[in-house]
């Protein structure tokens, strides 16, 4: 068989295939005992499905990709403006860190622990000045790196709390310097000052708004 007649056999599509099969069923029939016209309805109203299908899954695969590349073309948009982003680590420097935890309860002691790679921790307290306790809820903090004499580099980030809380959610606010596409078709990242490259999917907030501190 020719290359070419193979590549057109290949590309048929299940639809043509049938009717092919289809027409050969009924030329080949035996005349002294043919099938029941109600059997081929059935074939033909089964196969009217299947392509209903097909043509149904082609079409949502087409919206995924128009959706995919819309969805690109507005991250995009957001290279110079302030998010929020769900983090677990940050990268230091001298710029004030300004974010919030969300307590599910309240607290007496709520600590903001930047832990680094030799396992040196930083402790800030989220309890604000004048107060004995916070939550439950969102708690602002907005954190001089200078005042804690936390120096630059990469930190883990988490809440202690005195009620035993585990994993509690942490949102910073920073500026988007880019948008990074993988290779392998897996979600946008983003470049996201003080935090580093976190997916798209852990955007909590767009815009910031000024806000007053309640941790100096």
């Amino acid at each position: 068989m020719a290359a070419s007649d193979t590549q057109s056999s290949s590309d048929s599509s299940p639809v043509d295939t049938f009717l092919t099969l289809f027409v050969a069923e009924i030329q080949n029939q035996d005349p002294t005992d043919p099938t029941d016209a109600t059997e081929y309805i059935d074939q033909l109203s089964s196969m009217a499905q299947v392509a209903m299908m097909e043509e149904m899954s082609v079409q949502a695969n087409t919206n995924a990709v128009l959706m995919s590349n819309i969805q690109v073309m507005a991250l995009g948009n957001l290279v110079g403006d302030d998010i929020m982003v769900q983090t677990t680590a940050l990268q230091v420097s001298d710029q004030t860190i300004n974010g919030r935890a969300t307590l599910d309860d309240a607290c007496t002691t709520a600590d903001l622990h930047f832990t680094d790679a030799a396992g040196d921790d930083y402790t800030v307290s989220l309890i604000p000045q004048g107060s004995s306790s916070v939550g439950p809820g969102q708690v602002d903090f907005s954190v001089n790196p200078a005042d804690y004499g936390i120096p630059p580099g990469d930190y883990d980030v988490s809440v202690v709390t005195n009620t035993g809380e585990e994993e509690v959610p942490i949102e910073v606010s920073g500026e988007v310097e880019d948008v990074r596409i993988p290779l392998d078709g897996s979600s946008p990242v983003l470049n996201v000052a003080g935090v580093g490259e976190v997916p798209f999917t852990m955007i909590s907030q767009f815009g910031v708004p000024d806000a007053d501190s309640d941790v100096a």
